[in-house]
């Protein structure tokens, strides 16, 4: 599965973004602050629309504007971890994974939880509850 997306707008915030990730693939944007780094992350969750582009992952479009189709966030499968972490204090690192992990069948859920945290290098931290962690683990 792949998602592909190419965005544009001239405001708030001018953006003009084409994107390509592969299933599995672990994709990082990066850029000075305001240039449109969290906006593109809200378009693809469809917390915010662009005035022009498309969203599609896989064989199915989650936004076109020029067709007028914007699939509701809940609906796009999509996990975004923004700026302010939004992890649970009370519990492990492993843990707050797993809550993200629910759509998969239980039995499954900690050893992919697991390959998460080894994917981000917090291999070895699963124990560690969030004010363990230094502000660059928790955001991983």
């Amino acid at each position: 599965m792949k998602l592909v997306a190419r965005l544009e707008q001239s405001a708030p915030i001018p953006l003009a973004a084409d994107i390509a990730c592969d299933s599995g693939e672990l994709l990082a944007l990066v850029g000075p602050s305001g240039s449109g780094k969290s906006t593109i992350l809200r378009c693809l969750a469809g917390l915010h629309r662009p005035a022009a582009g498309h969203v599609r992952c896989g064989d199915e479009t989650w936004f076109d504007a020029s067709r007028g189709v914007d699939m509701p966030p809940q609906q796009r499968r999509v996990g975004v971890v923004f700026q302010h972490y939004a992890l649970f204090p009370h519990l492990s690192a492993l843990a707050n994974v797993i809550v993200a992990l629910q759509h998969l069948p239980a039995g499954e859920r900690a050893e992919k939880a697991r390959q998460w945290l080894a994917r981000s290098n917090l291999e070895g931290l699963e124990a560690r509850r969030p004010a363990e962690l230094s502000g660059g683990q928790q955001q991983r």
